[in-house]
């Protein structure tokens, strides 16, 4: 804990005050770890019974009203920040000078931990994390949120899936504020600073792109490009010149891989990679799970651009499979399968492994346990009264409603399984049906495993549910904050939905389950339903031929397979 200077009794006394600050429904169980601005501590949910990193900011840096207006400002940004490669950041709290962040704790160590153990990494493995820890930074950047620490110790390794999660954003800004910045210390870690950054002249987003070129470049080569007996010598090595060849120290990287880095070490700012999502689809020639587009070309000057991604390259050079979370190409494709855009009004939701149920939920949801899915589109809202009357007069079915037609904007309900079914083949040609209760849930909790589409805790602005107070269904698109980071809406609330899934218990699950097989299964609750059900785990049924007024709540939404580039799956 020396990084803070702070000894044990005094890691042992913020603990206390911790524990104090957060009351019986928390308990604070040991400290994880200090670094420059925070000791983390493991922390128990009593209620929730999961674990949580929190974060405590140093009382050393509490200085002012200002500094504390600024730091709780920069958490309620970073609280935004709903990505599958992002820790999570559940709340803030403060008591008097205790100031201290909640996150999701994550189970694998460190980055920083893998490389200090195992020196230099695989190929693949390199060229995952980046392009992994890429769609983070450009999620965040493209929210006016930049990091300005990145580094390994920055992130962490889920032990289960192996995949990214980058942590700390925007602390070492709010800690910029502080008094640390009077004695003219450059805030950030020596090793992983921009020349600008070294230099003191303005610095933005494409600090933190320099930032892991350094990191990919440590991966590869076991070291930092950058060396010296103390930071001041490493930072006068930043701004003599480039680093020496990656391949220097590491023959059997990949051409590409090389310029990638290159195109983040470039030490003008305008010489980089211009965003990081040019970063991730370099790497995977996709485009990043955020779904966002790249702002501006990628410049590789050394060598012309090639057809293959460099994860196909990858694949092709140690034949290995490299990454759940993209579509990989071989070496000797000339045109590797991309996901192409899916049908239009659906979200596409990448191929990988997702969690799914719950290990301390209702019984229907137990055990907690994985899947692997194909990627594949889903509305972005509920089918409406509108899209559903334009099937029925082409196919000349009957009105699900009785009476008066409902408004337009409003989802449809009432309609049987087997209608729905129907009207999800025809309005997508390519393979459209309602999607597996599986997918339903990937969709909701992503593949960071979150408990709602927004995060982990229940927020009556997000959802039509009992605590929004509304008195009935309301139209789709309601609820924009409630949306996934894909855009899918209404996922939570407002009205269940049909899945093509029938009920049955989950492998290894209570097999008094399995009695309910001639239902299908429901999912996220309606406009009346308790947040304690309506979430993304909680599984209901129906009867897929019932009454249509049993109905009355119940809607549903589309799903299709993704299409290859080439028009294949």
């Amino acid at each position: 804990m020396s990084d803070l200077g702070v000894s044990a009794a005094g890691v042992a006394e913020l603990g206390q005050r911790l524990q104090a600050a957060l009351g019986d429904s928390y308990a604070v169980e040991k400290p994880l770890g200090a670094g420059g601005f925070a000791v983390v501590f493991l922390v128990r949910d009593v209620q929730l019974k999961r674990p949580l990193a929190i974060k405590v900011l140093s009382p050393d840096l509490v200085t002012s009203k200002t500094v504390i207006e600024r730091f709780k400002r920069e958490a309620e940004t970073v609280a935004q920040l709903s990505h599958p490669h992002i820790v999570p950041l559940h709340f803030v709290g403060q008591k008097d000078d205790l100031l201290y962040l909640a996150m999701q704790c994550v189970d694998g160590g460190s980055l920083a931990d893998r490389i200090e153990k195992e020196g230099k990494l695989p190929v693949a493995d390199v060229a995952r994390y980046i392009a992994e820890i890429a769609t983070a930074l450009g999620h965040a950047h493209k929210r006016g949120v930049v990091h300005r620490d990145v580094k390994p110790q920055n992130v962490l390794l889920d032990a289960e899936t192996g995949r990214c999660l980058v942590t700390d954003f925007g602390i070492a800004r709010s800690a910029e504020s502080a008094s640390l910045t009077a004695t003219g210390m450059v805030m950030g870690t020596p090793t992983y600073l921009a020349p600008e950054q070294v230099t003191g002249e303005p610095s933005d987003h494409r600090a933190d792109i320099y930032a892991l070129g350094i990191m990919a470049y440590e991966m590869l080569a076991g070291r930092p490009p950058f060396e010296g007996a103390n930071a001041t010598a490493v930072l006068m090595k930043r701004l003599a010149g480039p680093p020496e060849s990656v391949l220097k120290v590491r023959a059997d990287t990949p051409r590409e891989l090389v310029d990638v880095i290159d195109g983040c070490l470039a030490a003008d700012p305008n010489e980089r990679f211009q965003n990081a999502g040019d970063i991730a689809r370099a790497l995977t020639g996709a485009t990043p799970i955020t779904g966002g587009q790249p702002t501006a070309e990628i410049v590789v000057k050394r060598r012309q651009k090639r057809q293959r991604t460099i994860i196909g390259g990858v694949v092709g050079a140690v034949a290995v499979a490299v990454a759940a979370w993209f579509a990989l190409s071989s070496l000797r494709s000339n045109a590797p399968p991309t996901l192409a855009p899916v049908d239009s009004g659906m979200a596409l939701i990448p191929a990988g492994s997702y969690v799914i149920g719950s290990n301390t939920g209702h019984p229907m949801t137990r055990p907690q346990h994985t899947v692997t899915l194909a990627a594949f589109g889903l509305d972005k809202h509920e089918v409406t009264v509108g899209e559903y009357k334009r099937f029925m007069d082409s196919t000349r079915s009957p009105a699900p409603w009785t009476g008066a037609m409902p408004r337009p904007s409003l989802p449809v309900t009432r309609v049987l399984w087997s209608e729905a079914a129907r009207y999800c083949a025809a309005r997508h040609a390519d393979g459209g049906r309602l999607p597996s209760e599986e997918e339903w849930e990937a969709a909701a909790r992503g593949a960071q495993g979150r408990l709602y589409p927004w995060g982990d805790r229940p927020e009556a602005a997000r959802a039509n549910t009992a605590s929004a107070r509304r008195k009935g269904i309301e139209p789709v698109g309601s609820f924009p904050q409630g949306a996934s980071p894909e855009g899918v809406e209404d996922l939570i609330g407002n009205a269940w939905e049909w899945t093509s899934s029938p009920m049955k218990a989950y492998p290894r699950g209570d097999s008094t389950f399995d009695a309910l097989q001639g239902y299908m299964v429901i999912r996220g609750g309606a406009f009346n339903t308790q947040d304690s059900v309506a979430n993304a785990m909680r599984r209901g049924y129906n009867l897929p031929a019932t009454n249509p007024d049993q109905l009355e709540l119940t809607g549903f939404r589309c799903a299709m397979p993704a299409r290859a580039r080439n028009g294949g799956r």
